[in-house]
């Protein structure tokens, strides 16, 4: 008798700490790595006054050293969005095979383009040991519109993955530059804020029909919006939320991180303090999201120093929270 109310008094303590006990922390990352081509003194992009910088075998190995310190206690993230990927060798290369299942943009075909002449792409790469399952790849093709200059934008990269029972859509974007701040995207005249607005309702459609299948979603990477400065009052943002511009938002569609951090990468000095990468939050997620996770890690002054003054690296930092499942 005694054995069996230890047996009960076992499973009922069992019970009680099993929520807590089998709870998992997946980290999310997101990081634009710079036109990162996989050759050493290879320029992978040149046009008018631009010209991508000529990695060096010591900026590989920076950047390897920041691929495993995301996080505020240093370890790498499980699932990664990134951005300015040159090619399939140069993600592979940061990101083996033998660790990371990496996944290109659809819209990438070649690595072998003449020097000055490649282009950028979104990817994703998943942490092979984080207990993190692939069902299936799900991209974003028509995110790639066309920019007035005939060059096609950034295709969204993305798919279905599960941890820990739960499913989730996962999608690295990279959204039009150079117009980072005008509130009025929707009547803007200017060339790249007109090719930004085009982008809008197509990610919005994307977020409506991922929310119509019940499973939660993780957009991540960079916007080239400074959300939290226009008070997330612009009209992007809105369209994003589900309504049209100048419409109040009832019901939120993103959540996003960072909520008040500001940015402070040194290789972005001078370019402000507004974060333009985030990491998007289904509100169904947002009970999952560890308060105090997000953080940039930032690079130190010694590996700006001596990384071609910080353009080895990267001109953004990584970012990443933390989700409990």
């Amino acid at each position: 008798m005694k054995m069996l109310r230890l047996i009960v008094l076992l499973f009922g303590l069992t019970s009680f700490l099993t929520p807590h006990a089998l709870a998992e922390t997946l980290r999310i990352g997101s990081w634009n790595i710079q036109d990162f081509h996989h050759q050493r003194d290879f320029s992978l992009r040149d046009f008018g006054d631009f010209k991508s910088v000529k990695r060096q075998p010591g900026d590989f190995v920076a950047l390897t050293k920041y691929r495993d310190l995301f996080g505020r206690d240093g370890s790498p993230a499980d699932v990664l969005a990134l951005q300015e990927i040159g090619t399939k060798a140069a993600l592979e290369k940061l990101f083996p095979a033998k660790t990371y299942l990496t996944i290109m943009s659809p819209r990438w075909q070649t690595d072998d383009a003449a020097e000055g002449e490649g282009d950028v792409y979104t990817a994703l790469a998943i942490r092979k040991d984080s207990g993190v399952t692939l069902i299936k790849e799900d991209h974003l093709p028509l995110l790639a519109v066309l920019h007035t200059d005939g060059r096609p934008t950034r295709a969204g990269t993305g798919a279905l993955l599960e941890f820990q029972g739960q499913q989730f859509w996962f999608l690295s974007v990279h959204l039009k530059s150079s117009c980072p701040k005008n509130i009025n995207l929707h009547t803007s005249s200017q060339d790249d804020c007109e090719t930004h607005w085009q982008q809008m309702p197509i990610l919005a459609d994307w977020i409506a029909s991922k929310r119509q299948t019940g499973i939660p979603f993780i957009i991540a990477g960079d916007f080239n919006r400074r959300y939290r400065q226009m008070n997330f009052e612009d009209s992007g943002w809105e369209v994003l939320n589900g309504v049209q511009p100048d419409d109040p938002i009832l019901e939120p569609r993103l959540m996003a991180h960072p909520t008040t951090a500001t940015r402070k990468c040194p290789t972005r000095k001078g370019k402000g303090t507004q974060p333009i990468d985030w990491i998007m939050l289904d509100p169904k997620l947002n009970d999952a999201f560890i308060s105090g996770s997000y953080w940039e890690r930032r690079f130190t002054r010694d590996d700006v120093m001596q990384t071609q003054y910080g353009k080895g690296l990267s001109d953004h930092c990584p970012i990443s929270i933390d989700l409990e499942f």
